[in-house]
């Protein structure tokens, strides 16, 4: 079985990754936070999942995370191939998902530090004369019992407080996969020697509204709504464009979140009643 190094193998998109190489029998290392043997010891195939976008209060963090600790591994570290995981969000506000699409990035988008950092750390890849693959996942879904994230938060609001309020339009859409799609692809790509130097989008390949995943939360866990109308930022996703992943990985069909709203919905009150 193959070495793998999982940078960022505790949060939640590696913790996935790690747990479902091990059950392929890979051997599987997670390096500490500062971990100095990261540059002496064959690291085998890395995948870096490392990463932080909270550009408002720890922009500093956002840069070491996203790019700074990769451009040492990349340039100091021994692999034999390095994945690393960028994000659909570089699209936000254009027209075309394509992997070599030209890309926007807003003034007025108050995360761009995330975008940038994600953009540039895939030239440093592209750059590097390593062999890399690039991975761009859209908004990742699962049971993550304490993520700040979007739909994380709503469905404990659902469940904990019989309420929910938005803060974003009804119409909001974004593309969301699901965390076993994503690690399952990841690992995938990562064996495949045609994909070296390549990028590829992941994702569900079609949007979902608020009021699409407000409306099931309804249904599964009877909770009230209210929209919450205000000046909401321009944040407009296009549709992702697969069909580049699904050319190497022509068995790839991912999850529809609305049909595992219910599933995540259970998970998460087990996991509640465990976690108290």
């Amino acid at each position: 079985m193959a070495q793998y190094t999982v940078i960022g193998g505790r949060g939640f998109i590696g913790n996935e990754i790690v747990e479902q190489l091990k059950e392929l029998k890979h051997d599987v290392w997670v390096p500490q936070r500062d971990e100095q043997t990261l540059f002496t010891k064959d690291l085998g195939t890395v995948i870096y999942c490392a990463g932080n976008g909270d550009c408002q209060n720890t922009p500093f963090n956002v840069f070491q995370a996203n790019c700074a600790l990769l451009s040492e591994v990349l340039q100091r570290s021994k692999f034999n191939r390095l994945v690393f995981m960028s994000s659909t969000r570089v699209y936000m506000n254009g027209s075309d998902t394509g992997e070599n699409a030209d890309l926007v990035v807003s003034e007025d988008d108050a995360r761009r530090l995330f975008n940038l950092t994600k953009l540039v750390s895939e030239e440093l890849c592209l750059k590097s004369g390593k062999d890399i693959v690039i991975v761009r996942p859209s908004n990742v879904y699962g049971v993550a019992l304490n993520s700040p994230l979007f739909l994380p938060s709503i469905t404990r609001n659902a469940i904990n407080n019989g309420h929910i309020d938005m803060f974003i339009d009804r119409h909001y859409e974004k593309d969301y996969v699901s965390v076993e799609d994503v690690a399952e692809a990841c690992i995938n790509l990562s064996q495949n020697k045609n994909t070296s130097g390549n990028i590829y989008n992941i994702a569900a390949g079609y949007n979902i509204s608020a009021e699409q995943i407000a409306d099931v939360l309804i249904q599964t866990t009877n909770c009230t709504v209210t929209w919450h109308e205000r000046n909401f930022p321009r944040e407009v996703f296009p549709v992702n464009d697969i069909s580049i992943l699904k050319s190497v990985m022509p068995e790839y069909n991912p999850r529809n979140v609305l049909d595992d709203i219910e599933n995540m919905v259970t998970r998460f009150r087990a996991e509640m009643v465990s976690y108290q």
